[in-house]
């Protein structure tokens, strides 16, 4: 068996006592000049030669004057905001404000954004076992009532009337469509967007849909998000493709600003609602003792808050999701001055 022809190390050798390996690979023909030589160049071999040596007699490294303004490296990364945190030029509100305002924390934020964001990727994955397709076929995109009955088994809640009669006439059953796994395996991105799109409508049209998932007597009935809407809308954007364009990104947004509305809407009902009972209260019982008033209303309050935030936990969570994942963190500044204006 022959050996290879060596010519790429005989051209190596050829060119080691003639070119300097600092400047790499030799494709032009540089002059040799002799250690006198001050004058102008009068080829290109002599150019290149000149700029060689030049270059060869200058310093390999390069120090800047200082500079007594220049913030340190440890100080610039303390003061560089988080990746997640709002582009807007207004100032970055506290947790107090959040508090305040019964608003989610960053923290709690922070901590359920990446949790879901872990889930999306291990869900990415594909299944291991085929999925099993059944024979009912699904709706046309744009018929949102056909979507509706897909999910809750009845036609959508009447807007007139008319509609209401006939409601009243045929006595519809519920029969509640869960998500899982294999339908969200069949719905496309389209399709996905699609319910999402008819979400806020059946938010802001708010019918009472029995849970199975809950017993009755745990459940509070003020949830700002059905149970079973906020399961299918967690589910869905847990599925739906993170790589949106404009017009897509707008459908989520208007998702997200539905919830606020949720939001918003049943704290002015609460707000409301404590204001009559405050009314007869003081008609009817004026004369409690101070002392035994204020402990009432302290922890009455405490009960309160507590509870207004599990009903509206289910909204919040839609509002961080499409304001994490979907980067659209000015949704947290338009919610917060909403609840300013109500507080």
């Amino acid at each position: 068996m022959t050996a290879p022809p060596p010519h790429k190390k005989r051209r190596h050798d050829d060119y080691a006592s003639t070119q300097d390996e600092s400047f790499g690979v030799q494709s032009l023909p540089v002059a040799v000049l002799p250690d006198d030589f001050s004058g102008d160049p009068l080829d290109g071999e002599q150019y290149l030669a000149v700029v060689r040596r030049e270059a060869a007699a200058a310093p390999g490294v390069f120090f800047a004057a200082h500079n007594p303004y220049a913030q340190s490296t440890l100080e610039a990364s303390n003061l560089a905001p988080p990746p997640d945190a709002p582009t807007s030029i207004t100032a970055i509100p506290s947790n107090d404000e959040d508090d305040r305002l019964i608003m989610p924390s960053t923290e709690w934020r922070t901590t359920f954004t990446r949790q879901f964001k872990n889930a999306r990727e291990a869900l990415s994955n594909p299944p291991l076992e085929p999925v099993k397709l059944t024979r009912d076929d699904l709706p046309k995109i744009t018929n949102t009532n056909a979507w509706y009955a897909w999910i809750h088994g009845r036609p959508p809640p009447p807007t007139s009337a008319e509609e209401a009669e006939k409601h009243s006439a045929k006595k519809y059953e519920w029969r509640i469509r869960e998500p899982s796994a294999s339908l969200l395996l069949r719905l496309s991105t389209e399709q996905m967007l699609a319910l999402l799109e008819a979400f806020p409508y059946w938010i802001a049209h708010r019918v009472t849909i029995p849970d199975s998932q809950t017993k009755a007597s745990e459940r509070s009935g003020g949830e700002v998000l059905q149970p079973l809407h906020a399961r299918w809308l967690f589910a869905l954007l847990l599925r739906l493709d993170g790589r949106l364009v404009s017009e897509e990104i707008s459908t989520l947004r208007t998702l997200a600003r539905a919830c606020v509305a949720a939001i918003t809407l049943s704290r002015i009902r609460r707000k409301a609602f404590r204001s009559r009972v405050r009314q007869q209260g003081g008609e009817g019982g004026a004369k409690a003792g101070d002392d035994n008033k204020n402990a009432v209303g302290i922890d009455g309050k405490e009960e309160e808050e507590s509870k207004m935030r599990r009903d509206e936990a289910g909204a919040w969570m839609m509002i961080a999701i499409v304001a994490g994942v979907w980067g659209q963190s000015d949704l947290w500044e338009d919610a917060r001055g909403d609840m300013r204006r109500i507080a």
